[in-house]
Parts: C-alpha cells; structure tokens; sequence
C-alpha cells in the first residue's frame, strides 16, 4: 500500500473552474477500480505523470499493450475523463495514482520502471514560484533510482523559462542521465509522436513550439 507521507508537497488547483457539481462519491468509487496498490515484480512499469486530461496515458496503454501504465494526477476533472476513456477503450493495463507523485517514488526501493512520462508540468513562471516546479535535480535522482537500466525520461513543455530551468537540471543530472536528442537542431514533440494533447494545442494556439527532451538512464 502507499503511503501518504510524502516529502514534497505540489502545488496546483484539484478542480476545475467550472461550477459543475461532481459526485465524489462516486467518482473515488470508479477511481478504486483502477487506482495503484502494488508493483509486481513480475511487471514492467511506465509511469506517467501529471496527465492532465490523461490523452497521454492512454496513448502509452495502448503503445505499450504488454507493459503497466501508472497515470499520477491529483486533477479530479481530468480523471474523470481518463476513467472515461479507460472504459471506452477497454484498457487493462492502466491503473490510477490520484494523488502526489512522491507517493509513488518514495513506496519502493526496487527499479520497477522501464520509461517515465511527464508532458507539460505546471511552470510555475514567477521567480518566486520557481521551487515549486517539478523538475529539478533532486526529482530526477529520485527517478534514477527506480528506473531500470537505460530506462528513458521525456518531458515536455512550452515555457521558454521552463526550458532554461530544465536545461539547467539536465546539466547537474549529467553523471545520471544522458541527453539523448541534445544534438537535434528540432526537439519539436511531433517529431516524435503523433499526440496532441490539451495542453499541446493550447501551446500551438498560442504559438509556442513545444519541446520534448529525452534522457536515459547511465
């Protein structure tokens, strides 16, 4: 079972704006069907964190058919459709952390995960935010240590002043990570994967590029 007791704590809105009413009830109740309890030893694991609307968990659920996908996201509106989406599809290899994703790192020692996914994590663009953003280095060590033996991050984002601050990470991380597409002159995420989730569109819309970086495990 996971703990609750997490050393970090995130920041970020658990509703949306909108004033529907939702059932709580059941919705913990549907999220209990496919909620996170375990690893199996036996199992590889891809974890996917902050999905947002969850268009990337079930992309890799279905990518990956033969491996289990762990979708962490604390955004009650956004499962909601996740868990839509899982039943629509039929998926069986997804399940649901609903919660911090400390949870999930700090509930074993053992290298369960073969891929991580953390597409489009909240900024947090102020300066006096800044220790709030989720990539740093401290985050990235605690990946290493779950991740099997060349295991791949990616991450992705918009904000030119996330960029800068990942790209300041990745460099403190360079004894446990390499950066697999430093060398590509297009980082664009479309050159990679045919997905376009809210969050990419609302990118586009706007005219931002997205970038995707891709490092491996040393």
């Amino acid at each position: 079972m996971l703990s609750s007791n997490y050393s970090k704590r995130l920041y970020g809105r658990t509703r949306g704006r909108s004033k529907k009413k939702i059932d709580l009830k059941k919705y913990y109740q549907t999220v209990a069907k496919y909620k996170f309890q375990n690893f199996d030893k036996k199992l590889d694991y891809i974890l996917d964190i902050g999905t947002g609307y969850g268009e990337t968990s079930i992309f890799l659920a279905k990518k990956f058919s033969n491996k289990i996908v762990i979708s962490c996201e604390k955004y009650v509106d956004g499962n909601i459709i996740l868990l839509k989406n899982i039943e629509m599809n039929n998926i069986k290899n997804l399940q649901l952390h609903n919660g911090n994703v400390y949870d999930i790192l700090e509930s074993t020692n053992e290298k369960n995960f073969c891929l991580v996914w953390i597409f489009f994590p909240d900024p947090w663009p102020k300066n006096r935010h800044a220790k709030r953003r989720l990539i740093t280095s401290d985050f990235l060590i605690k990946l290493h240590k779950i991740l099997k033996k060349n295991s791949e991050i990616y991450i992705a984002t918009d904000s030119t002043i996330y960029i800068r601050f990942i790209l300041n990470t990745i460099y403190n991380c360079k004894d446990y990570f390499l950066w697999l597409n430093q060398s590509e002159m297009n980082l664009h995420i479309k050159s990679y994967f045919d997905i376009e989730t809210k969050y990419y569109k609302k990118a586009i819309k706007s005219q931002r590029n997205p970038s995707l970086f891709i490092l491996k495990k040393l």
